[in-house]
């Protein structure tokens, strides 16, 4: 099984790529991000995240999608923003035949680390120790479209998975890992990043 997870956006969206097996691991396929140009209208940005979903759905040949769900933003209009980015995710989504889901972030977030509100940084460093690669080469975007993926498959009945991690439960890493970021709220780390697709 294949899980394509995306972190939407229409300035910067995320997508991460990971093979489930039938014994429950996970791999990571691809991941990066799309930087959609703020100089063009919301029309022609919507046109390009069409295009690379395509592309990447063309290249990797997913089964299924999971797609972060809308959250309740402050500003009105990054949320009617996010929410156009969501659709035409979820037209091409349905159009390539996947089986779609959704998640919110924060469920995401709690399956992953055990902590519903941990910051970016934190679950890039999950994402890398559990999907083996190195933290430095992809954007939070991407690490947090991989966190989507991967909470989508620990959902999953049929795997044999159970990493829905508590506070008894979790790995020293992961426990250093929230130590830290419960440490440094304040400084936590943003996506600094502007990638284009990393699709060659």
């Amino acid at each position: 099984m294949r899980i394509l997870g995306i972190d939407p956006g229409t300035r910067i969206a995320g997508y991460g790529v990971i093979d489930l097996s039938i014994e429950g691991s996970m791999k990571a396929v691809a991941a990066g991000a799309w930087k959609l140009d703020e100089n063009k209208d919301l029309a022609c940005r919507l046109a390009t995240l069409a295009i690379e979903f395509r592309r990447v759905v063309e290249a990797y040949s997913p089964t299924h999608m999971c797609l972060e769900l809308s959250f309740l933003a402050d500003n009105p209009r990054t949320a009617l923003f996010l929410g156009h980015a969501r659709g035409v995710v979820l037209s091409e989504a349905h159009q390539s035949g996947l089986k779609i889901s959704e998640i919110s972030a924060t469920s995401a977030k709690k399956i992953i680390s055990g902590n519903g509100r941990a910051d970016k940084s934190s679950i890039a460093k999950i994402m890398s120790s559990m999907l083996g690669f190195k933290l430095d080469i992809l954007p939070f975007d991407a690490t947090d479209a991989l966190a989507i993926a991967c909470a989508d498959a620990v959902r999953m009945k049929e795997t044999k998975i159970a990493l829905n991690i508590n506070e008894k439960n979790r790995t020293p890493l992961q426990n250093e890992i929230l130590t830290n970021w419960k440490n440094n709220k304040k400084n936590s780390k943003k996506s600094i990043f502007n990638f284009s697709s990393l699709l060659k």
